[in-house]
């Protein structure tokens, strides 16, 4: 067994929305931040500011949760967020409600703590609480691991040339890029089917599709009247290239044809010393 089965399902809130809505709690703090200082009731004003960064501190620890969870369960192959962010971030969600009722409204003590556990058991009931278990034994053979680690690092990869290709004018550029993005993804589902094919595909993951955002990253800063025509031609043709290689490897990894696919990099790192990318 590599693998233990997971049936988890993506959450349909996103972490942008997830964190846009815990804003809604800090409004009516902030508007009364605003309106003490402008009545120049000093004494209010810094009490609701404690209470407005208190929350706003909560709220940060909050979406870095979300972006542990998303992480998590994008992936067949992942280990528990070592940090239970989404559980302090309900603690100090509940602390700057219990501060805010107590000192800033001037509620009592049982209602102010009262209110502290029900936004803190509020966040927990909407939000959930950090994934706690592992989807893979942690007891197995260092190749889970390396799937694990190298699986992170592409997807990191990944949302870099997204950003890059926002950038990018050309509509052939731009279909390259999806193409190569959504290929690169379908490798990253062969290993966590199977991380022993890691070692296949590893010297493109660390190689060439770290070289790939290095190039493009360059190519995407010169504007459409700037860039060169025979650079951006050569630019297109690495692109090319590249998709070639991908889907290649993903024939020969049907094959279990190992020793083809260290032909077809080697082919591509010669071709990329030749023209000088």
């Amino acid at each position: 067994m590599v693998a233990r089965k997971y049936d988890g399902q993506i959450p349909t809130i996103n972490v942008t929305l997830k964190g846009m809505m815990l804003y809604f709690l800090i409004f009516p703090l902030l508007v009364a931040t605003f309106f003490s200082l402008a009545t120049g009731d000093v004494k209010k004003f810094t009490l609701n500011l404690i209470a407005y960064v208190i929350y706003f501190f909560g709220i940060k620890i909050a979406k870095k949760g979300f972006e542990e969870e998303k992480k998590y369960n994008s992936s067949k192959l992942s280990l528990a967020p070592k940090r239970r962010y989404k559980m302090l971030a309900s603690m100090i969600i509940g602390g700057a409600t219990f501060f805010s009722s107590l000192f800033c409204v001037e509620n009592s003590l049982i209602t102010s703590v009262v209110l502290a556990l029900s936004s803190a058991i509020g966040f927990i009931f909407y939000y959930g609480l950090d994934p706690s278990v592992d989807k893979v034994d942690t007891t197995l053979s260092k190749v889970i691991q390396d799937a694990i680690e190298v699986i992170d690092e592409v997807k990191k990869r990944l949302n870099e040339l997204e950003k890059i290709n926002s950038k990018f004018y050309s509509k052939e550029i731009k279909e390259s890029f999806n193409i190569i993005i959504d290929e690169v993804e379908e490798l990253v589902k062969k290993i966590e089917d199977d991380p022993k094919i890691l070692s296949k595909v590893r010297k493109f993951f660390k190689v060439y599709l770290s070289r790939i955002v290095e190039i493009s990253s360059e190519f995407s800063k010169y504007s459409e009247n700037e860039i060169d025509k025979d650079i951006e031609k050569r630019f297109v043709w690495l692109l090319k290239e590249l998709k070639d290689t991908i889907i290649k490897q993903k024939n020969m990894l049907k094959k279990k044809d190992l020793v083809g696919l260290d032909i077809q990099i080697e082919a591509l790192t010669k071709q990329l010393k030749n023209e000088g990318v």
